[in-house]
């Protein structure tokens, strides 16, 4: 489907943010402290992909063509990368080849495998939306959007509340089984961006303006996990993060839409898998330099966005071009909802 010249220029804001998120990532990993809180662009990564995942089901026509397409986006970087990272963890003796070969699934999380680098938790959360979006795809559900989220919400809420009162769940919080189904850590930030969408396509009833507040009011619970982020500035962050997007999306934003931030944002995705295999092959090969204090700055940044721009150059655009292609005489299929 064709898209307009206004959408266009939305897309591209979202974009200036998605680098945004992506350099705030990049940072943390490579100055530590300094760019602590550079960790939070994830959140944003997941607005932005509530949004998007909610648009791009509204605009298929069918389910496989939904999983085909995310497939081909997320794969090819991501081999990429476990290849890189993988190779170079196994040659120095710090993984096992079993490791590198589960990895290369995506699934490591849900086998309870370690992943080569940290970076591809967020990818399981992916995972685990792309699954729930698309059950409530194959059940015409997406119609009712704002109510299902409202009631994952509520669930949501109770149980974290419920921890809170009686001092008790915090291993069952904590369980990957619990994260997979309910995602009581994130959950919030795609509801978010999915009612964005809601809202900024004419379509928001009371439920979808319930179900945003209560998506940014979570926020309050705090981010109780190895990030150990306080209420008031999770919630304050989010808030910042859940305008901005509203801000992009509506063509509120322009500045997000410059050449620079736009191109990076594109690069975005590739650049998030691997500047972690960058600074880990070149710390090692420059041995104690890597300790300098320019090290970052003029080795590692400008090496990370080289290999994210060649990346999305020679990997990550001819795998969709090629997904497009397939999927453009591909007949309609009967997996649509009715």
């Amino acid at each position: 489907m064709p898209i307009s010249r206004s959408e266009a220029r939305r897309i591209r804001a979202l974009d200036g943010l998605r680098g945004l998120a992506a350099l705030g990532v990049v940072a943390y990993h490579y100055l530590d402290t300094p760019a602590y809180y550079g960790l939070l662009g994830v959140e944003l990564f997941f607005v932005i992909s509530g949004l998007v995942i909610l648009m791009t089901l509204e605009r298929v026509r069918s389910l496989s063509q939904f999983a085909i397409g995310r497939a081909c986006r997320l794969y090819p970087a991501y081999w990429l990368s476990v290849a890189a990272a993988g190779l170079f963890l196994w040659a120095t003796g710090r993984t096992a080849g079993q490791t590198v070969l589960i990895n290369s699934t995506m699934l490591q999380a849900f086998l309870y495998v370690p992943n080569l680098i940290s970076p591809y938790w967020t990818l399981a959360y992916e995972l685990v939306f792309y699954a729930a979006m698309s059950i409530v795809f194959a059940t015409n559900r997406l119609r009712n959007i704002d109510l299902v989220a409202v009631a994952w919400l509520a669930i949501m809420i109770l149980f974290r509340s419920l921890m809170l009162l009686t001092g008790h769940g915090f291993r069952l919080y904590n369980d990957w089984i619990i994260q997979s189904l309910l995602m009581p850590q994130f959950g919030h930030l795609f509801i978010a961006g999915m009612m964005l969408y809601r809202i900024n396509t004419g379509r928001a009833t009371i439920l979808t303006w319930v179900a945003l507040v209560l998506s940014l009011l979570y926020s309050l619970f705090g981010r109780s996990d190895w990030a150990h982020i306080g209420p008031l500035l999770y919630f304050s962050v989010n808030g910042v993060f859940i305008a901005a997007v509203w801000a992009a999306w509506t063509g509120r934003a322009r500045a997000l839409a410059t050449p620079l931030l736009a191109e990076l944002g594109i690069c975005s995705y590739s650049l998030y898998l691997l500047h972690l295999p960058v600074k880990l092959i070149l710390s090692h090969l420059f041995g104690e330099l890597s300790g300098e204090p320019w090290f970052p700055f003029i080795v590692l940044f400008p090496s990370a966005v080289g290999a994210a721009v060649l990346s999305r150059r020679y990997v990550e655009q001819p795998a969709q071009l090629w997904v497009r292609k397939r999927l453009s005489h591909a007949p309609a299929s009967a997996d649509k909802p009715a």
